[in-house]
Order: C-alpha cells, then structure tokens, then sequence
C-alpha cells in the first residue's frame, strides 16, 4: 500500500531531524500527526506546531488533507478557518489544483508521484520562514501577510506572542 511505502520513507528520511516528529494520530498510518519544531532566527522558535494529515482512500491519485491545529500568526496559514476545510495556503495539498502548474512562481498541484516527505517538507519550509514556502505576497492570512511585507518587526512582534501563548509548553 501506498501509504506505508510513504510513511516509512518519511520516518527514515526526519529520523535524525530534531525539528520533525511524525506519528500516526491512532491507530492507523492514513492518519497522522506532524509536528514541526520552531528554529531560532524565525518568529517561531521554541514552538511546537502540530498538524493532522490524513490519506484519502484514493491516495496517492488525490492529495492528503492537512490541517494546521496549532493557532499560529502567519500569512500561509489561518488560524480561523475551522476542521474540515483547508487553513494552509499550499498549492500542493489544494485538492483543486491536481495537476497544474505555474511557470511564474514555480508551485505545483498534487500529482501521483509526490510523496509525504514533499508535504512536510513544503510544511517545514513554512515554519522555517523559508522562500518559497513562506509566502507572504500570497497569504491566506491577509492581516498576516501584509504585516509581513509592510511591517515585518510588527508580524514578528505578533508571531512570537502567538507562539508564545499557543505553542510553548
């Protein structure tokens, strides 16, 4: 099955990453739970940011739904759109962009021979603040984004206050 080739990939490739854990969320691997560790340097250091994926039955032909669960500040990620809908601005996991591409910026759909290592990967890149997967000019988060190109100590300020207060033990 798919899903375990995946999952195993992914467990052996984040193995030695102190900023990954990945775990089923019960008692099966088309489940899981992903948590990304915040780095220093970013606004989300010291954060432990958690997120759900789930493999749907037509995997790998239809990408995993993600979910951030974690409240965090960013222009990617909106904390207040609720379970069952997308809140992560990610062309990869959009089940309406299967299969397209844009030559401008580069991002890609879902397609078949992605992986699970790809989502977290684009996910850590997030979190990371690392271009291109940060992407405040295309924010999910407006109030987020525009903070970010306009008055990024101001987004920093308040990203490490949500940090603080929603992902630090």
């Amino acid at each position: 099955m798919r899903e375990e080739v995946d999952f195993q990939e992914a467990v052996d490739m984040y193995q030695d990453d102190p900023t990954i854990i990945l775990e089923p969320w019960g008692m099966t691997i088309s489940h899981l739970r992903l948590i990304i560790k915040g780095i220093p340097d970013t606004p989300y250091d010291r954060g432990s940011f958690v997120f759900e994926i789930k493999m749907p039955e037509n995997y790998p032909y239809y990408p995993p739904y993600v979910y951030a669960h974690t409240l965090m500040w960013h222009p990617n990620i909106d904390s207040s759109i609720p379970p069952g809908k997308l809140n992560i601005c990610l062309d990869l996991i959009n089940p309406d962009l299967i299969g397209t591409y844009d030559v401008g910026s580069g991002a890609s759909g879902w397609v078949p021979t992605k992986t699970l290592s790809v989502i977290i990967e684009a996910l850590k890149g997030m979190m990371h603040c690392e271009f291109p997967f940060f992407n405040p000019q295309d924010p999910l988060n407006f109030e987020a984004g525009e903070q970010a190109q306009h008055a990024y100590h101001r987004f920093v300020k308040k990203a490490k206050e949500w940090t603080e207060k929603y992902a630090i033990d």
